[in-house]
Protein backbone atom coordinates (compact mmCIF):
# COMPACT_ATOMS: atom_id res chain seq x y z
CA UNK A 1 0.00 0.00 0.00
CA UNK A 2 1.42 2.80 -0.99
CA UNK A 3 1.30 6.75 -0.19
CA UNK A 4 2.60 9.85 0.01
CA UNK A 5 2.40 11.28 3.69
CA UNK A 6 4.76 9.82 5.52
CA UNK A 7 3.91 12.38 8.67
CA UNK A 8 2.31 11.20 11.15
CA UNK A 9 -0.62 12.85 12.90
CA UNK A 10 -2.65 12.66 15.99
CA UNK A 11 -6.21 13.43 16.38
CA UNK A 12 -8.38 12.71 19.74
CA UNK A 13 -11.60 14.18 21.07
CA UNK A 14 -12.08 13.81 25.22
CA UNK A 15 -14.89 11.25 25.67
CA UNK A 16 -15.13 9.19 29.14
CA UNK A 17 -15.04 5.53 28.48
CA UNK A 18 -15.21 2.21 29.91
CA UNK A 19 -13.15 -0.16 28.03
CA UNK A 20 -11.10 -0.18 25.03
CA UNK A 21 -10.47 -3.44 22.69
CA UNK A 22 -8.57 -3.94 19.58
CA UNK A 23 -11.39 -4.12 16.60
CA UNK A 24 -9.43 -5.09 13.71
CA UNK A 25 -8.38 -3.69 11.03
CA UNK A 26 -10.16 -2.78 7.39
CA UNK A 27 -8.99 -1.35 4.53
CA UNK A 28 -11.60 1.71 4.50
CA UNK A 29 -12.86 2.89 7.55
CA UNK A 30 -16.63 5.29 6.24
CA UNK A 31 -17.79 7.08 8.95
CA UNK A 32 -21.59 8.18 8.61
CA UNK A 33 -24.12 6.13 7.12
CA UNK A 34 -26.44 8.27 5.06
CA UNK A 35 -26.73 8.53 1.47
CA UNK A 36 -23.16 9.66 1.24
CA UNK A 37 -21.78 7.42 3.04
CA UNK A 38 -24.05 4.16 1.90
CA UNK A 39 -23.11 4.84 -1.60
CA UNK A 40 -19.38 5.20 -1.39
CA UNK A 41 -19.07 1.97 1.11
CA UNK A 42 -21.07 0.36 -1.91
CA UNK A 43 -18.83 1.46 -4.49
CA UNK A 44 -15.71 -0.20 -2.52
CA UNK A 45 -17.87 -3.40 -1.85
CA UNK A 46 -18.33 -4.05 -5.63
CA UNK A 47 -15.44 -3.41 -6.19
CA UNK A 48 -13.84 -6.03 -3.96
CA UNK A 49 -12.46 -3.40 -0.82
CA UNK A 50 -13.34 -4.39 2.90
CA UNK A 51 -14.85 -1.67 4.49
CA UNK A 52 -16.70 -0.72 7.53
CA UNK A 53 -19.12 1.78 8.10
CA UNK A 54 -20.13 3.59 11.43
CA UNK A 55 -22.84 5.13 11.93
CA UNK A 56 -23.45 7.69 15.43
CA UNK A 57 -27.38 7.54 15.49
CA UNK A 58 -28.44 4.26 17.86
CA UNK A 59 -31.07 3.34 14.72
CA UNK A 60 -31.93 4.40 11.48
CA UNK A 61 -33.92 7.17 10.56
CA UNK A 62 -37.18 5.86 9.56
CA UNK A 63 -39.40 8.94 9.17
CA UNK A 64 -38.58 12.75 8.10
CA UNK A 65 -38.20 14.64 4.47
CA UNK A 66 -34.54 15.75 4.61
CA UNK A 67 -32.47 15.24 1.06
CA UNK A 68 -35.69 14.17 -0.74
CA UNK A 69 -35.31 15.41 -4.27
CA UNK A 70 -33.37 12.92 -6.33
CA UNK A 71 -31.90 14.06 -9.58
CA UNK A 72 -31.00 12.72 -13.13
CA UNK A 73 -27.27 12.46 -12.80
CA UNK A 74 -27.73 10.57 -9.26
CA UNK A 75 -30.45 8.38 -10.59
CA UNK A 76 -27.58 7.65 -13.45
CA UNK A 77 -25.31 6.67 -10.03
CA UNK A 78 -27.80 4.17 -8.42
CA UNK A 79 -28.26 2.67 -12.01
CA UNK A 80 -24.72 1.83 -11.47
CA UNK A 81 -24.60 0.87 -8.08
CA UNK A 82 -27.68 -1.54 -8.82
CA UNK A 83 -30.49 0.09 -6.87
CA UNK A 84 -32.08 2.53 -9.28
CA UNK A 85 -35.05 0.21 -9.84
CA UNK A 86 -35.91 0.09 -6.02
CA UNK A 87 -35.55 3.98 -5.98
CA UNK A 88 -38.22 4.19 -8.80
CA UNK A 89 -40.52 2.06 -7.60
CA UNK A 90 -40.49 3.91 -4.29
CA UNK A 91 -40.44 7.29 -5.40
CA UNK A 92 -42.77 9.92 -7.15
CA UNK A 93 -41.10 10.81 -10.34
CA UNK A 94 -42.40 14.49 -12.35
CA UNK A 95 -44.66 15.52 -10.01
CA UNK A 96 -47.53 17.90 -10.51
CA UNK A 97 -47.15 21.75 -9.44
CA UNK A 98 -50.22 23.79 -8.43
CA UNK A 99 -49.82 27.11 -7.38
CA UNK A 100 -51.87 29.22 -5.31
CA UNK A 101 -52.62 33.17 -4.05
CA UNK A 102 -54.14 32.47 -0.66
CA UNK A 103 -57.28 30.97 -1.40
CA UNK A 104 -57.00 30.52 -5.29
CA UNK A 105 -55.31 28.35 -7.43
CA UNK A 106 -52.92 30.72 -9.47
CA UNK A 107 -51.28 28.39 -11.95
CA UNK A 108 -50.84 24.31 -12.45
CA UNK A 109 -47.64 22.71 -14.20
CA UNK A 110 -47.11 19.23 -15.36
CA UNK A 111 -43.34 18.40 -15.50
CA UNK A 112 -43.61 15.10 -17.49
CA UNK A 113 -43.99 16.06 -21.14
CA UNK A 114 -40.95 18.65 -21.05
CA UNK A 115 -38.93 15.44 -18.68
CA UNK A 116 -39.30 12.87 -21.32
CA UNK A 117 -36.55 10.11 -21.70
CA UNK A 118 -34.55 10.03 -24.47
CA UNK A 119 -31.66 7.33 -25.76
CA UNK A 120 -28.78 9.29 -23.98
CA UNK A 121 -30.71 10.35 -20.77
CA UNK A 122 -32.71 7.40 -19.56
CA UNK A 123 -33.67 9.24 -16.24
CA UNK A 124 -35.60 12.42 -16.22
CA UNK A 125 -36.61 15.17 -14.60
CA UNK A 126 -36.76 15.04 -10.18
CA UNK A 127 -37.45 12.07 -8.36
CA UNK A 128 -39.22 12.52 -5.06
CA UNK A 129 -38.26 10.22 -1.81
CA UNK A 130 -37.71 10.84 1.30
CA UNK A 131 -33.98 10.36 2.61
CA UNK A 132 -34.72 7.23 4.48
CA UNK A 133 -36.10 5.51 1.91
CA UNK A 134 -33.15 6.00 -0.05
CA UNK A 135 -30.87 5.13 2.94
CA UNK A 136 -32.85 1.74 3.64
CA UNK A 137 -32.44 0.33 -0.63
CA UNK A 138 -28.66 1.33 -0.09
CA UNK A 139 -28.15 -0.31 3.21
CA UNK A 140 -29.62 -3.69 1.82
CA UNK A 141 -27.87 -3.48 -1.49
CA UNK A 142 -24.56 -2.97 0.95
CA UNK A 143 -25.79 -5.97 2.39
CA UNK A 144 -25.61 -8.04 -0.19
CA UNK A 145 -22.12 -7.75 0.14
CA UNK A 146 -22.13 -8.65 3.43
CA UNK A 147 -21.31 -4.95 5.07
CA UNK A 148 -24.24 -3.90 7.68
CA UNK A 149 -24.17 -0.72 9.07
CA UNK A 150 -22.61 0.17 12.96
CA UNK A 151 -24.85 2.05 14.75
CA UNK A 152 -24.32 3.72 17.58
CA UNK A 153 -20.74 4.14 16.97
CA UNK A 154 -18.88 6.86 17.17
CA UNK A 155 -15.51 8.09 16.12
CA UNK A 156 -13.69 10.19 18.35
CA UNK A 157 -9.90 10.35 17.59
CA UNK A 158 -7.36 8.93 15.36
CA UNK A 159 -4.30 9.02 14.40
CA UNK A 160 -2.39 8.22 10.67
CA UNK A 161 0.86 7.49 9.24
CA UNK A 162 2.09 6.53 6.08
CA UNK A 163 0.78 2.94 6.56
CA UNK A 164 -2.48 3.51 7.58
CA UNK A 165 -5.24 5.20 9.76
CA UNK A 166 -5.56 4.33 13.56
CA UNK A 167 -9.10 5.12 14.67
CA UNK A 168 -10.83 5.17 17.84
CA UNK A 169 -14.78 4.66 17.91
CA UNK A 170 -16.78 4.91 20.59
CA UNK A 171 -19.57 2.13 20.96
CA UNK A 172 -22.30 2.40 23.06
CA UNK A 173 -24.26 0.03 24.93
CA UNK A 174 -26.75 -1.52 22.58
CA UNK A 175 -27.09 -4.19 19.59
CA UNK A 176 -25.86 -2.34 16.90
CA UNK A 177 -26.89 -3.84 13.84
CA UNK A 178 -23.72 -6.08 13.91
CA UNK A 179 -24.45 -8.93 16.67
CA UNK A 180 -22.39 -6.96 19.31
CA UNK A 181 -24.02 -6.82 22.55
CA UNK A 182 -22.96 -4.35 25.46
CA UNK A 183 -24.19 -3.12 28.78
CA UNK A 184 -21.52 -0.03 28.98
CA UNK A 185 -19.95 1.98 26.61
CA UNK A 186 -16.45 1.03 24.97
CA UNK A 187 -14.02 2.40 22.70
CA UNK A 188 -12.15 0.22 19.43
CA UNK A 189 -9.01 0.85 17.66
CA UNK A 190 -9.71 0.01 14.19
CA UNK A 191 -6.51 0.12 11.63
CA UNK A 192 -7.69 1.10 8.39
CA UNK A 193 -5.84 2.23 5.18
CA UNK A 194 -8.45 5.02 4.54
CA UNK A 195 -10.87 6.86 6.37
CA UNK A 196 -13.82 9.15 5.14
CA UNK A 197 -15.70 11.83 6.75
CA UNK A 198 -19.59 10.94 5.29
CA UNK A 199 -20.96 12.54 8.87
CA UNK A 200 -23.00 15.83 7.73
CA UNK A 201 -22.36 19.11 8.45
CA UNK A 202 -21.42 19.30 11.56
CA UNK A 203 -18.58 16.70 10.60
CA UNK A 204 -16.26 14.77 13.61
CA UNK A 205 -13.94 13.92 10.75
CA UNK A 206 -13.29 17.05 9.47
CA UNK A 207 -13.27 18.72 13.13
CA UNK A 208 -10.80 16.24 13.95
CA UNK A 209 -9.12 16.64 10.75
CA UNK A 210 -8.75 20.49 11.34
CA UNK A 211 -9.78 21.35 8.03
CA UNK A 212 -11.84 24.84 8.13
CA UNK A 213 -15.54 24.95 7.37
CA UNK A 214 -15.24 28.85 5.58
CA UNK A 215 -18.55 30.62 4.95
CA UNK A 216 -21.65 31.54 6.41
CA UNK A 217 -24.91 30.59 8.24
CA UNK A 218 -28.03 32.78 7.39
CA UNK A 219 -28.85 33.57 10.86
CA UNK A 220 -32.07 35.48 9.79
CA UNK A 221 -33.60 33.23 7.70
CA UNK A 222 -35.36 30.40 9.97
CA UNK A 223 -38.10 27.55 8.03
CA UNK A 224 -40.62 24.99 9.88
CA UNK A 225 -40.54 21.63 8.29
CA UNK A 226 -42.63 18.67 9.63
CA UNK A 227 -43.97 15.22 8.58
CA UNK A 228 -47.76 15.43 8.68
CA UNK A 229 -51.22 13.95 7.43
CA UNK A 230 -53.38 16.16 5.66
CA UNK A 231 -56.56 16.03 4.57
CA UNK A 232 -58.43 17.63 1.73
CA UNK A 233 -55.64 18.28 -0.91
CA UNK A 234 -54.95 16.25 -4.01
CA UNK A 235 -52.63 13.90 -3.32
CA UNK A 236 -51.11 13.48 -7.25
CA UNK A 237 -49.76 17.74 -6.84
CA UNK A 238 -47.78 19.43 -5.33
CA UNK A 239 -49.07 22.58 -3.72
CA UNK A 240 -47.18 25.78 -2.59
CA UNK A 241 -48.72 28.82 -1.67
CA UNK A 242 -46.75 32.14 -2.79
CA UNK A 243 -46.39 35.37 -0.99
CA UNK A 244 -44.97 39.06 -2.21
CA UNK A 245 -42.35 38.96 0.43
CA UNK A 246 -41.58 35.24 1.32
CA UNK A 247 -42.21 33.56 -2.19
CA UNK A 248 -42.69 30.23 -1.66
CA UNK A 249 -42.09 30.69 1.94
CA UNK A 250 -45.01 30.90 2.33
CA UNK A 251 -46.29 27.65 2.81
CA UNK A 252 -45.41 24.06 0.70
CA UNK A 253 -47.21 21.11 0.67
CA UNK A 254 -45.67 17.92 -1.07
CA UNK A 255 -47.70 14.01 -0.52
CA UNK A 256 -44.82 12.08 -0.13
CA UNK A 257 -46.12 8.63 -1.38
CA UNK A 258 -44.11 5.95 0.14
CA UNK A 259 -44.82 7.34 3.33
CA UNK A 260 -48.79 8.20 2.67
CA UNK A 261 -47.89 11.34 4.80
CA UNK A 262 -46.95 15.28 3.62
CA UNK A 263 -44.09 17.41 3.97
CA UNK A 264 -44.63 20.75 5.09
CA UNK A 265 -42.34 23.69 5.05
CA UNK A 266 -42.97 27.05 5.72
CA UNK A 267 -40.67 30.25 6.86
CA UNK A 268 -41.28 31.62 9.89
CA UNK A 269 -39.85 35.00 11.62
CA UNK A 270 -39.25 36.06 15.39
CA UNK A 271 -42.33 37.82 17.20
CA UNK A 272 -41.63 40.87 19.11
CA UNK A 273 -40.02 39.28 21.91
CA UNK A 274 -37.49 37.89 19.22
CA UNK A 275 -38.81 34.62 19.90
CA UNK A 276 -39.02 31.87 16.62
CA UNK A 277 -42.91 29.74 16.53
CA UNK A 278 -42.03 25.88 17.32
CA UNK A 279 -42.97 23.47 14.22
CA UNK A 280 -46.07 22.40 16.31
CA UNK A 281 -49.91 21.80 15.19
CA UNK A 282 -50.71 24.80 16.35
CA UNK A 283 -48.10 26.70 14.40
CA UNK A 284 -49.31 25.20 11.11
CA UNK A 285 -52.39 25.38 11.33
CA UNK A 286 -52.42 29.26 12.29
CA UNK A 287 -49.67 29.67 9.12
CA UNK A 288 -51.92 27.91 7.15
CA UNK A 289 -55.19 29.99 7.85
CA UNK A 290 -53.55 32.77 7.42
CA UNK A 291 -51.41 32.32 4.33
CA UNK A 292 -53.44 29.61 2.74
CA UNK A 293 -57.03 29.97 4.05
CA UNK A 294 -58.02 27.33 1.59
CA UNK A 295 -61.44 25.62 2.87
CA UNK A 296 -61.85 22.07 3.84
CA UNK A 297 -58.29 21.35 4.22
CA UNK A 298 -56.64 19.53 7.73
CA UNK A 299 -53.03 19.26 8.85
CA UNK A 300 -52.91 16.54 11.81
CA UNK A 301 -50.18 16.52 14.19
CA UNK A 302 -46.57 16.14 12.80
CA UNK A 303 -45.01 12.56 13.46
CA UNK A 304 -41.50 14.71 12.56
CA UNK A 305 -40.39 18.48 12.80
CA UNK A 306 -37.64 20.65 13.06
CA UNK A 307 -36.21 23.91 12.45
CA UNK A 308 -33.65 24.66 9.95
CA UNK A 309 -31.39 27.85 8.43
CA UNK A 310 -29.69 27.71 5.61
CA UNK A 311 -25.48 27.08 5.58
CA UNK A 312 -23.43 28.09 2.81
CA UNK A 313 -19.78 26.68 3.52
CA UNK A 314 -17.10 24.66 1.89
CA UNK A 315 -13.85 22.89 2.71
CA UNK A 316 -10.98 24.44 1.59
CA UNK A 317 -9.32 20.85 0.90
CA UNK A 318 -10.90 17.51 0.85
CA UNK A 319 -8.45 15.38 1.64
CA UNK A 320 -6.11 15.40 4.93
CA UNK A 321 -3.32 12.51 4.28
CA UNK A 322 -5.05 9.62 4.77
CA UNK A 323 -8.11 11.15 5.43
CA UNK A 324 -11.02 12.31 3.06
CA UNK A 325 -14.25 14.14 3.32
CA UNK A 326 -17.30 13.68 1.39
CA UNK A 327 -21.27 15.35 1.40
CA UNK A 328 -22.33 17.18 3.68
CA UNK A 329 -18.99 17.20 5.80
CA UNK A 330 -17.32 18.92 2.76
CA UNK A 331 -19.81 21.57 1.58
CA UNK A 332 -23.06 22.10 3.09
CA UNK A 333 -25.59 25.04 0.95
CA UNK A 334 -29.19 25.67 0.54
CA UNK A 335 -31.68 23.25 -0.13
CA UNK A 336 -32.94 25.19 -2.86
CA UNK A 337 -32.73 23.24 -6.32
CA UNK A 338 -32.20 19.90 -4.43
CA UNK A 339 -28.92 20.03 -4.66
CA UNK A 340 -27.10 18.69 -1.39
CA UNK A 341 -27.30 15.09 -0.96
CA UNK A 342 -27.36 14.64 -4.79
CA UNK A 343 -23.73 16.23 -4.82
CA UNK A 344 -22.75 14.39 -1.81
CA UNK A 345 -23.62 11.13 -3.56
CA UNK A 346 -21.79 11.90 -6.74
CA UNK A 347 -18.81 12.74 -4.34
CA UNK A 348 -18.87 9.20 -3.01
CA UNK A 349 -19.25 7.79 -6.49
CA UNK A 350 -15.97 9.74 -7.83
CA UNK A 351 -13.60 8.71 -4.49
CA UNK A 352 -14.92 4.58 -3.98
CA UNK A 353 -13.37 3.40 -7.43
CA UNK A 354 -9.94 5.67 -6.38
CA UNK A 355 -9.54 4.32 -3.23
CA UNK A 356 -10.35 1.02 -4.51
CA UNK A 357 -7.46 2.02 -7.33
CA UNK A 358 -5.22 2.90 -4.78
CA UNK A 359 -5.53 -0.18 -2.64
CA UNK A 360 -4.80 -2.49 -5.01
CA UNK A 361 -1.46 -0.55 -6.17
CA UNK A 362 -2.37 1.92 -8.41
CA UNK A 363 -1.04 5.42 -8.34
CA UNK A 364 -1.26 8.14 -5.44
CA UNK A 365 -1.98 10.77 -7.82
CA UNK A 366 -5.26 9.16 -8.18
CA UNK A 367 -6.25 10.26 -4.39
CA UNK A 368 -5.19 14.02 -5.68
CA UNK A 369 -7.63 13.99 -8.50
CA UNK A 370 -10.40 13.80 -5.90
CA UNK A 371 -9.65 17.06 -4.66
CA UNK A 372 -9.37 18.24 -8.34
CA UNK A 373 -12.19 17.25 -9.56
CA UNK A 374 -14.63 17.64 -6.94
CA UNK A 375 -14.10 21.10 -5.08
CA UNK A 376 -14.93 23.17 -8.40
CA UNK A 377 -18.28 21.37 -8.72
CA UNK A 378 -18.89 22.04 -5.08
CA UNK A 379 -18.05 25.99 -5.47
CA UNK A 380 -20.58 25.92 -8.54
CA UNK A 381 -23.35 24.32 -6.42
CA UNK A 382 -22.93 26.50 -3.49
CA UNK A 383 -23.49 29.68 -5.76
CA UNK A 384 -26.38 28.08 -8.08
CA UNK A 385 -28.07 27.30 -4.96
CA UNK A 386 -27.57 30.57 -3.22
CA UNK A 387 -28.71 32.32 -6.05
CA UNK A 388 -31.92 29.71 -6.11
CA UNK A 389 -32.43 30.29 -3.41
CA UNK A 390 -32.71 34.56 -2.85
CA UNK A 391 -35.29 34.14 -5.99
CA UNK A 392 -37.46 31.00 -4.08
CA UNK A 393 -38.03 33.19 -1.01
CA UNK A 394 -38.75 36.27 -3.20
CA UNK A 395 -41.92 37.67 -4.69
CA UNK A 396 -41.16 35.35 -8.22
CA UNK A 397 -40.82 32.54 -5.62
CA UNK A 398 -43.66 30.21 -7.34
CA UNK A 399 -42.65 30.76 -10.75
CA UNK A 400 -38.68 30.11 -9.89
CA UNK A 401 -39.87 26.69 -8.33
CA UNK A 402 -42.01 25.58 -11.30
CA UNK A 403 -39.47 26.21 -13.77
CA UNK A 404 -37.17 24.19 -11.92
CA UNK A 405 -39.11 21.16 -11.69
CA UNK A 406 -40.12 21.76 -15.57
CA UNK A 407 -36.62 22.54 -17.13
CA UNK A 408 -34.35 21.49 -14.25
CA UNK A 409 -32.65 24.79 -14.63
CA UNK A 410 -32.19 28.28 -12.68
CA UNK A 411 -32.72 31.74 -14.92
CA UNK A 412 -28.92 32.04 -14.39
CA UNK A 413 -28.76 29.18 -16.43
CA UNK A 414 -28.03 26.46 -13.55
CA UNK A 415 -28.27 23.19 -14.73
CA UNK A 416 -29.89 20.70 -11.56
CA UNK A 417 -29.91 18.00 -13.31
CA UNK A 418 -26.51 17.36 -12.42
CA UNK A 419 -25.73 15.60 -16.10
CA UNK A 420 -23.56 18.50 -17.69
CA UNK A 421 -21.38 18.03 -14.62
CA UNK A 422 -18.00 17.19 -16.10
CA UNK A 423 -14.33 17.15 -15.51
CA UNK A 424 -12.77 18.59 -19.06
CA UNK A 425 -9.11 19.72 -18.77
CA UNK A 426 -8.78 17.60 -15.51
CA UNK A 427 -5.75 15.73 -14.47
CA UNK A 428 -7.22 12.21 -15.44
CA UNK A 429 -8.28 12.92 -19.33
CA UNK A 430 -6.68 12.39 -22.65
CA UNK A 431 -8.04 13.28 -26.26
CA UNK A 432 -5.89 11.65 -29.04
CA UNK A 433 -7.81 13.86 -31.74
CA UNK A 434 -10.13 15.78 -32.47
CA UNK A 435 -12.43 13.72 -33.99
CA UNK A 436 -15.23 12.81 -31.26
CA UNK A 437 -17.79 15.41 -30.41
CA UNK A 438 -17.35 14.02 -26.59
CA UNK A 439 -14.22 14.86 -24.15
CA UNK A 440 -12.34 13.08 -21.93
CA UNK A 441 -14.02 14.24 -18.38
CA UNK A 442 -17.53 14.58 -20.19
CA UNK A 443 -20.54 12.21 -18.46
CA UNK A 444 -20.53 9.00 -20.66
CA UNK A 445 -24.23 8.95 -21.86
CA UNK A 446 -26.50 6.33 -22.14
CA UNK A 447 -27.70 4.84 -25.91
CA UNK A 448 -29.05 1.68 -27.29
CA UNK A 449 -26.98 -0.49 -29.22
CA UNK A 450 -26.14 -4.04 -30.33
CA UNK A 451 -23.49 -6.30 -28.82
CA UNK A 452 -21.33 -7.54 -31.99
CA UNK A 453 -23.77 -10.22 -32.76
CA UNK A 454 -26.70 -8.20 -32.66
CA UNK A 455 -27.92 -8.93 -29.15
CA UNK A 456 -29.59 -5.85 -27.96
CA UNK A 457 -28.36 -3.93 -25.18
CA UNK A 458 -27.58 -0.22 -24.30
CA UNK A 459 -24.22 1.08 -22.72
CA UNK A 460 -25.12 1.70 -19.06
CA UNK A 461 -25.35 -2.21 -18.70
CA UNK A 462 -22.27 -2.34 -20.26
CA UNK A 463 -20.78 0.36 -18.00
CA UNK A 464 -22.00 -1.23 -14.60
CA UNK A 465 -19.90 -2.28 -12.41
CA UNK A 466 -16.51 -1.30 -10.77
CA UNK A 467 -14.44 -1.97 -13.98
CA UNK A 468 -13.16 0.36 -17.24
CA UNK A 469 -15.19 -0.08 -20.11
CA UNK A 470 -13.57 -0.40 -23.56
CA UNK A 471 -16.00 1.42 -25.86
CA UNK A 472 -15.33 0.54 -29.45
CA UNK A 473 -17.48 1.21 -32.29
CA UNK A 474 -16.52 -0.09 -35.49
CA UNK A 475 -13.49 -1.98 -36.86
CA UNK A 476 -10.61 -1.65 -34.38
CA UNK A 477 -8.52 -5.29 -34.95
CA UNK A 478 -5.93 -3.89 -32.98
CA UNK A 479 -8.39 -4.02 -29.97
CA UNK A 480 -10.12 -7.08 -30.53
CA UNK A 481 -7.91 -9.24 -28.37
CA UNK A 482 -8.79 -6.67 -24.82
CA UNK A 483 -10.92 -8.51 -22.80
CA UNK A 484 -11.74 -8.63 -19.25
CA UNK A 485 -8.33 -8.96 -17.37
CA UNK A 486 -6.31 -9.77 -20.48
CA UNK A 487 -4.17 -7.38 -20.63
CA UNK A 488 -1.88 -7.28 -17.21
CA UNK A 489 -1.28 -3.58 -17.06
CA UNK A 490 -4.94 -3.31 -17.22
CA UNK A 491 -6.85 -5.15 -14.53
CA UNK A 492 -10.35 -4.21 -14.60
CA UNK A 493 -10.74 -3.69 -17.68
CA UNK A 494 -13.27 -4.77 -20.04
CA UNK A 495 -14.21 -4.56 -23.60
CA UNK A 496 -17.70 -3.18 -25.32
CA UNK A 497 -17.56 -3.55 -29.13
CA UNK A 498 -21.17 -2.60 -29.95
CA UNK A 499 -22.58 -1.68 -33.42
CA UNK A 500 -24.95 1.44 -33.85
CA UNK A 501 -27.93 0.35 -36.12
CA UNK A 502 -30.02 3.54 -35.07
CA UNK A 503 -27.17 6.12 -34.72
CA UNK A 504 -28.06 6.76 -31.06
CA UNK A 505 -24.18 6.07 -30.47
CA UNK A 506 -23.07 8.21 -32.39
CA UNK A 507 -25.34 11.27 -31.58
CA UNK A 508 -24.64 10.79 -28.30
CA UNK A 509 -21.06 10.83 -28.69
CA UNK A 510 -20.70 13.11 -31.23
CA UNK A 511 -19.15 10.38 -33.89
CA UNK A 512 -18.59 10.69 -37.62
CA UNK A 513 -17.22 7.48 -37.94
CA UNK A 514 -14.71 4.40 -35.85
CA UNK A 515 -14.14 5.29 -32.36
CA UNK A 516 -12.82 4.27 -28.92
CA UNK A 517 -13.71 5.62 -25.94
CA UNK A 518 -12.45 4.33 -22.51
CA UNK A 519 -15.38 5.11 -19.80
CA UNK A 520 -13.61 5.34 -15.96
CA UNK A 521 -16.01 3.30 -13.50
CA UNK A 522 -18.07 6.52 -12.40
CA UNK A 523 -19.35 6.79 -15.65
CA UNK A 524 -17.03 9.48 -16.93
CA UNK A 525 -14.98 9.28 -20.30
CA UNK A 526 -11.02 8.88 -19.56
CA UNK A 527 -10.02 8.87 -23.30
CA UNK A 528 -11.24 9.60 -26.73
CA UNK A 529 -9.73 9.09 -30.44
CA UNK A 530 -11.05 8.12 -33.65
CA UNK A 531 -8.60 5.08 -33.43
CA UNK A 532 -6.39 3.45 -30.50
CA UNK A 533 -3.71 0.64 -30.26
CA UNK A 534 -2.99 -0.89 -27.09
CA UNK A 535 -0.19 0.98 -26.78
CA UNK A 536 -2.17 4.45 -26.65
CA UNK A 537 -4.83 2.41 -24.17
CA UNK A 538 -2.20 0.88 -21.51
CA UNK A 539 -0.75 4.11 -21.05
CA UNK A 540 -3.94 5.41 -20.09
CA UNK A 541 -4.45 2.90 -18.08
CA UNK A 542 -1.25 3.22 -16.10
CA UNK A 543 -2.68 6.19 -15.07
CA UNK A 544 -5.51 4.62 -12.65
CA UNK A 545 -4.44 1.11 -12.44
CA UNK A 546 -1.11 -1.18 -11.20
CA UNK A 547 1.18 -1.62 -14.23
CA UNK A 548 3.15 -5.14 -14.02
Amino acid sequence: MRTGHSTARSTQSTHSTHSTRTAGTTEVLVVGAGPVGLALALGLARAGIACRVVEREPGFRDRGVRGKGITPRTLEVFDDLGVVDAILDRGTLNLKVRTYEGDRVVGEVDPAPANRPTPDRPYSGALLLAQHHTEAVLRERLAGYGVTVETGTELVGHTQDADGVLATLRRDGHDGHDGRDSQDSRTEQLTAGYLVGCDGGRSTVRKLAGIPFLGETWDEERFLMATMDVDGLDTDRMHLWNHPRLGIGALVLVPMREDGTWAAHASVEPDGHGELPAPTLETFRRLFAERAGLPGVRLHEPTWSTVWRPTVRMVERYRDGRVFLAGDAAHCHSAAGGQGMNTGVQDAHNLSWKLAAVLRGGPEALLDSYQAERLPVAAAVLAATSAQHRRLFSADGARALTDQFVSMSTAGGADFTGLSVGYRGGPLGRDLDDTTGIRAGDRAPDAPCTTADGTPTRLFDLFRGPHFTLLTVGEHPALADVRENADPAAPGLRRAAVLDPEGHVARAYGLRGDAVVLVRPDGYVALTGATADRAAVAAQLAGYAPVD
